[in-house]
């Protein structure tokens, strides 16, 4: 965090500058401290809005936020800027998930596969999209099949 705002003192470019605020923003980020992530992503598009990055790292902090659909518009222009980018692609497709939006984020993990045949993550992720539930024991110990304790 530190050696970002070090950074960001000696920044002479835009895109300098944005690379500091981006790095600060993933920094908090994997702190979780979200709404601080937000912020400096946000001011590191506004610095450069041609680095991809900031708007990956700032869909990040939106889903921390719970903010998936502004998180989906992040992750979208991250993956318009850079292609080949996966992360954002993973990240959108989770964000699509939390929004019950099932066909999306199978559509995401698909092309994160096409771009990545050997990603197990999405390999995993998308499986789990449209598998069923495991029937199990409730809580009284009584079988969510039958509805009685011991029924098979």
């Amino acid at each position: 965090m530190t050696g970002c705002s070090a950074l960001l003192a000696e920044a002479r470019t835009p895109r300098q500058r944005a690379i500091a605020l981006d790095g600060r923003c993933k920094a908090n980020n994997d702190r979780l401290a979200f709404a601080a992530a937000l912020a400096d992503c946000t001011s590191a598009i506004r610095a450069d809005d041609d680095y991809p990055y900031s708007f990956a790292n700032r869909g990040i902090a939106q889903a921390g936020l719970n903010n998936h659909a502004a998180a989906i518009v992040d992750f979208t222009q991250a993956h318009t800027m850079r292609p080949t980018f996966i992360y954002p692609l993973m990240n959108r497709a989770k964000s699509q998930t939390q929004l019950g939006n099932l066909l999306l984020a199978s559509r995401d993990y698909d092309e994160v596969l096409r771009l990545k045949p050997d990603n197990e993550e999405a390999k995993l992720a998308r499986a789990a999209l449209f598998a069923p539930a495991i029937a199990g024991a409730s809580p009284t110990g009584a079988n969510t099949l039958c509805g009685s304790v011991g029924c098979n």
